[in-house]
């Protein structure tokens, strides 16, 4: 038998899950640039733009901004971190470069009708585009975060399958921000777009 001072069924209030892995509508918040170059990558800020899940990444970016304490900062979720092609980056392979950022420009096109992109990384801000949220794990913890551009067409179609758990030798070599024990929260140090004024989009 269990029993303690205070026991009684009651929901968490903002308590908030792991976005489920599959395809989704998502809506780019900020765009910019990382690094200084030649190795320099794209960051985009995306957030879920349709279905149960709208809004999920910045829900839960301020429920846990809330708990946030100097030591322990939070991070949003939301982001995909592409490298920017440049022949002088020695350490990574140009072509392949080359072929995955052109790759995720025509997935914008084909997303967005009549738009063009003329290389200017703040026009894609606000526009639609489709991701595939992966399974993913890093010392034992296991997260879901945003693994693919998609075309926001197919996905409505439900045209997409949903990507298998990213295994652990093919894991991005930069690894998720520690997590907290005691809070859940993941820590980090960095500033996010929205921060410096602080508000969020």
């Amino acid at each position: 038998m269990i029993g303690y001072n205070g026991m009684k069924a009651e929901v968490r209030k903002g308590f908030v899950r792991q976005l489920p892995a599959g395809p989704y509508v998502a809506k780019v918040l900020s765009v910019q640039i990382e690094g200084k170059a030649p190795a320099q990558r794209l960051e985009v800020y995306l957030d879920i733009a349709e279905g149960d899940y709208k809004d999920f990444w910045m829900k839960k970016y301020r429920a846990q901004k809330e708990k946030e304490t100097p030591d322990r900062k939070v991070s949003y979720k939301g982001i995909m971190r592409v490298w920017i092609p440049n022949e002088k980056n020695t350490g990574r392979d140009f072509e392949k470069d080359v072929e995955t950022f052109n790759d995720m420009i025509g997935r914008f096109v084909a997303s967005n009708p009549g738009f063009e992109w003329d290389g200017e990384e703040t026009k894609l801000a606000t526009k639609l585009i489709g991701i595939s949220v992966q399974e993913d794990s890093y010392n034992g913890y296991q997260f879901t975060r945003p693994a693919r551009f998609e075309i926001v067409q197919d996905v409505r179609d439900g045209k997409v399958a949903t990507l298998p758990p990213k295994q652990q030798d093919d894991a991005d070599p930069t690894p998720p921000a520690p997590v907290d024990q005691r809070s859940g929260m993941q820590v980090v140090t960095e500033q996010l777009p929205w921060d410096a004024n602080d508000k969020a989009w």
